[in-house]
């Protein structure tokens, strides 16, 4: 995935006029562009998914460490 390619969030609609203010098109075609190429959204999608199962992991990994250096205190 191009680290430059921005992210594309379906539940984001400030992200049109934003985009319409960058490129001076009609908001109301913007952003038409990438919805026509599913395997960019679903790949996208996949990676948040990644990242928040990371986090998540993360998380647990850190309260379990915690938990274990204030039993041995």
């Amino acid at each position: 995935m191009d680290k430059n390619q921005p992210f594309f969030d379906p539940y984001n609609f400030n992200i049109q006029n934003q985009m319409a203010q960058q490129s001076q098109i009609d908001p109301a075609l913007n952003g038409m562009d990438n919805l026509g190429n599913p395997m960019m959204y679903y790949e996208q999608q996949y990676m948040y998914y990644r990242y928040l199962t990371q986090m998540l992991e993360y998380k647990i990994k850190l309260k379990e460490y915690e938990k274990l250096t204030k039993e041995q205190q």
